[in-house]
């Protein structure tokens, strides 16, 4: 694929950016410090001609004619209420690509939210399909007195590169609410996607590398599979929160949430993940599952495996596998997984699958609550474990590292995790929410039991560590109250 020499140069200062950061995101936030260009500012309204200039004074009406007619370095207000987007091509929001320097920019207007509503059957409400360096914000988008509509947001067609979607509420949508093929340099802001057909967000349909670097943070994904309006059989859907299909990666995705999807809360399939300070719960398979060669999973909760029938499920709080290469490195730091008791999977599993699985896994500062079944580490991995609780209520196996089952006790005498403790974490109250019941009560054996290497900062709250005489298990730090 040829690509001009601009291009090369703006990848090469991103890559230099990232390096000289240490972090794998905020391509996003490069990108928009790019894009703060001059250019016209037009806007919708409701009450608008579409034969009019589109200034304040004289809008447009329609926001699909409205995407039409802006050039690199625009900017498109819609202005508060309600508009329809049908299937016509000519109605769905379909603007050109900006340019390195100077974006496009669509956005609702600040404090008057507008809804956008699809109906008769849509495929998209906005098409960013081959179109790059475009910023889209505040906006709801939904169905139209329960219509079809395919997808919320489709980007495929080829290689995209720099879209920001921000405080973007999707929902009620019979397919994906974002829908994506191949791109590079993405952001996912402070957005919201519940109630889809289909998955929440989805990356597949690629071409070439999938998705590269890529970042979401303050974000949900909830409720997959809850809807649609046009009922068909499960077997047409996937119901994860966030799906990612085998791309080059890296995903950066904190401070999120995925919670009560009829799927996984999380998947991917990219060679370099980072999860970081998220929220997975009650989703009705796993929480997360990961693979590739460089992930990180840290400060981060997951629980209610199974969703509402966790009896009758098998799925896991965590499951590595698909590793790629010998040099594959995990870590999970700080984690806390707690499993529903009649829970038939495994609350963390690593390297378990039918073809041989071979890679390091470091392992420290965890709180693991194990239901029916303990921990599951294949006989491949090389383990690095230190100052982690793994818990198991009936005091049976809590740990089977490829053919060899340890309980506590045996677990403490193999000195396979160093600093092992199997006694109950003491949560406040488990329950919902990310403000919620697992914290640790002030005579936790998980209080002060972890140490700072690789550790942290913060915790899941953004609380400092240590609070006390050493760093908590756990994805919480114990806070004194009286402190």
């Amino acid at each position: 694929m040829k690509v001009c020499n601009r291009f090369y140069l703006v990848m090469v200062v991103l890559l230099m950016v990232v390096a000289t950061s240490g972090c794998i995101g905020n391509i996003g936030e490069l990108s928009g410090m790019l894009s703060g260009q001059s250019g016209s500012t037009y806007y919708v309204s409701t009450e608008g001609d579409n034969n009019n200039s589109g200034n304040r004074e004289n809008p447009w009406k329609t926001p699909g004619y409205a995407s039409r007619q802006l050039q690199p370095g625009d900017t498109l207000i819609i202005l508060g209420g309600e508009y329809q987007i049908d299937n016509q091509e000519e109605n769905q929001i379909k603007p050109a690509s900006g340019t390195t320097s100077s974006w496009i920019t669509i956005k609702g207007e600040a404090g008057n939210r507008p809804i956008l509503k699809g109906r008769d059957n849509c495929p998209a409400i906005i098409d960013l399909s081959g179109k790059s360096n475009l910023r889209i914000e505040n906006l709801e988008l939904t169905n139209d007195e329960v219509s079809v509509v395919q997808n919320a947001i489709r980007v495929v067609g080829g290689v995209v590169q720099n879209l920001i979607f921000k405080e973007l509420f999707i929902h009620h949508i019979d397919g994906n609410g974002i829908l994506m093929a191949d791109a590079y340099g993405i952001e996912i802001i402070q957005s919201k996607i519940e109630y889809c057909g289909k998955e929440a967000m989805v990356g597949k349909n690629f071409q070439g590398d999938g998705w590269n670097r890529i970042t979401i943070r303050d974000s949900q994904f909830s409720f997959s599979g809850h809807y649609p309006s046009s009922k068909k059989s499960n077997d047409e859907h996937t119901f994860d929160g966030l799906r990612i299909g085998s791309s080059v990666g890296p995903i950066e995705i904190t401070n999120s949430i995925f919670e009560q999807n009829l799927g996984n809360g999380l998947y991917t399939r990219a060679k370099m993940n980072r999860i970081i300070e998220c929220v997975v719960d009650n989703n009705s398979e796993n929480g997360i599952v990961m693979g590739g060669q460089d992930g990180i999973v840290m400060n981060t909760l997951i629980y209610g495996v199974g969703g509402k029938n966790p009896k009758n499920s098998i799925s896991s709080g965590m499951v590595i596998d698909e590793i790629a290469g010998e040099d594959a490195k995990f870590k999970i730091v700080n984690v806390t997984i707690d499993t529903p008791p009649e829970n038939q999977g495994f609350p963390l599993k690593v390297g378990v699958s039918q073809k041989p699985e071979i890679g390091e896994v470091l392992f420290k500062n965890n709180i693991i609550v194990c239901g029916t079944q303990p921990v599951n580490i294949g006989k491949n991995i090389s383990l690095k474990a230190s100052n982690n609780l793994i818990y198991r209520p009936n005091g049976k196996t809590v740990l089977k590292f490829g053919e060899k089952e340890y309980s506590g006790e045996e677990l403490k005498d193999a000195q396979l995790i160093e600093n092992f403790i199997a006694e109950d974490p003491l949560f406040v109250a488990p329950s919902r929410g990310k403000n919620g019941g697992y914290h640790i009560q002030e005579n936790s054996p998980a209080r002060d039991a972890g140490v700072s290497t690789d550790a942290p900062s913060v915790d899941l709250d953004g609380r400092l560590r240590p609070q006390g005489k050493g760093y908590d298990l756990g994805a919480y730090e114990f806070e004194d109250p009286a402190s």
